[in-house]
């Protein structure tokens, strides 16, 4: 018996600690989220993003209280013209770069999956500290959808390679 305590310990560890795969709401897009990501509740949601604009459909973070790292889906009705994403590339660049604390880390337009994505990489001013910022946008029927990963400076070398490996399952 006390064999098996081990060897049920350590599969028991290896389940918690595996990716999930999600399905982006209104989508048949899903992503692996991070081991430990938790769906950010509504309340929370209307409150970290109520800057201006329509909030995400969904966040999912690490729990609180400051639910500092976030994965965010947002679908929006805007229809992204047909052929080549590069200009719609360009008019995203360019509302992004007037950002206070802007810094670009990497921008192109990726095949991943079936379908390419717009993926932007850059780092802002937050309140009080940089924030890291990767954005990734594709054409979903009539629609756009948005996929954003946010992290702190100080998170940033514990997240940026999960944050970065879950945006690249995107599928």
């Amino acid at each position: 018996m006390n064999v098996l305590l081990p060897g049920l310990a350590a599969l028991l560890l290896a389940s918690q600690a595996a990716d999930t795969r999600v399905t982006v709401p209104g989508t048949g897009v899903s992503l692996a989220l991070p081991a430990g990501f938790v769906p950010m509740p509504a309340d929370v949601i209307a409150l970290k993003y109520s800057r201006g604009g329509t909030p995400p459909a969904s966040v999912y973070s690490t729990p609180g209280p400051s639910w500092a790292v976030n994965i965010a889906f947002a679908l929006r009705d805007v229809e992204l013209p047909p052929g080549d994403l590069a200009p719609v590339q360009a008019v995203l660049e360019r509302s992004v770069q007037g950002t206070p604390g802007f810094r670009w880390v990497g921008r192109g337009i990726e095949r991943v999956g079936n379908r390419d994505w717009i993926v932007l990489r850059f780092w802002v001013d937050g309140l009080d500290q940089p924030i890291y910022n990767h954005l990734r946008a594709t054409r979903e029927g009539k629609g756009t959808l948005l996929v954003t990963a946010n992290v702190t400076k100080a998170l940033y070398p514990r997240y940026a390679s999960q944050l970065d490996a879950a945006m690249k399952s995107l599928k």
